[in-house]
């Protein structure tokens, strides 16, 4: 499909057609993301005051995010995608802290003029713990935003491919404002905006279980949290299975293993 760009008005109106389009572009990767970016919504039923305003903060900042990277990987802005998917793992794992430690001085510094400052050294105790108690999940954001960082967080020539063509004959350059449509990419991208969502939605599951059989309830969720986060995950394990059995995901694998040192 083509989505004209050549003034603003166009570009506000291409980008309301690519979110309305996308069914019939990404097909069932369009509504995993879509069904797994509403559940995301709608699946805490009730928070205890006492959590409410430092997880309900963070939770909400994470699921802005969310619905921010979902949204630019259909309109075809990669890197906008991928920095607001930085931004919902890291809200994400400080909500999962916040679960079990919802005081303010575990997350900002406050000086006497109350001006708040969210230092890093209060960050790296939030990771820390995330490590110690969930390692599993603290190995996975780490390596997922280490791909991020490496791939698209930063300016780099592969990511100014995406909106940079020349003409055949190279005599003229086109600069696109949308990047240049990859159906590969964009159904890996909502691949993967998908799974972050589905680990983390399951980690506060998890952690508030833990708080819960610990004291008591902090979160409550919806009945159905566990039937339809297994149902998401199984439909996100098959989609991962369809991208990986695609040719290009195949050669990518033998020239990855070919440009091994030894190989």
């Amino acid at each position: 499909m083509s989505y004209p760009q050549s003034t603003l008005e166009e570009i506000i109106d291409s980008e309301r057609a690519m979110l309305l389009d996308a069914s019939e572009r990404y097909g069932q990767h369009y509504n995993h993301a879509r069904n797994t970016a509403i559940y995301l919504t709608l699946c805490i039923k009730s928070i205890e005051r006492d959590r409410v305003d430092m997880f309900g903060r963070l939770f909400s900042l994470m699921k802005k995010h969310h619905t921010l990277s979902f949204f630019s990987a259909l309109r075809l802005h990669k890197v906008q995608a991928m920095m607001d998917l930085r931004q919902v793992l890291e809200a994400g794992a400080a909500a999962a802290f916040a679960i079990t430690h919802p005081e303010t001085h575990h997350f900002a510094n406050v000086d006497a003029f109350g001006i708040m400052d969210p230092s890093q050294k209060l960050t790296s105790k939030r990771y820390k713990w995330l490590e110690k108690n969930y390692p599993h999940i603290s190995e996975w954001v780490s390596s997922t935003k280490g791909r991020i960082n490496n791939h698209a967080a930063h300016a780099n020539i592969i990511s100014a491919d995406n909106t940079f063509r020349m003409t055949d004959d190279r005599a003229f350059a086109n600069t696109p404002f949308f990047d240049v449509e990859d159906e590969y990419f964009v159904k890996g991208d909502l691949w993967l905006i998908s799974s972050v969502a589905i680990t983390l939605m399951d980690l506060f599951f998890g952690v508030a279980g833990d708080v819960a059989r610990a004291g008591r309830s902090v979160i409550e969720f919806r009945d159905d949290f566990q039937h339809t986060i297994h149902g998401l995950a199984f439909e996100n394990n098959a989609l991962l299975t369809k991208i990986q059995a695609s040719e290009r995901y195949q050669k990518a694998m033998q020239k990855a293993e070919q440009s091994k040192p030894g190989a």
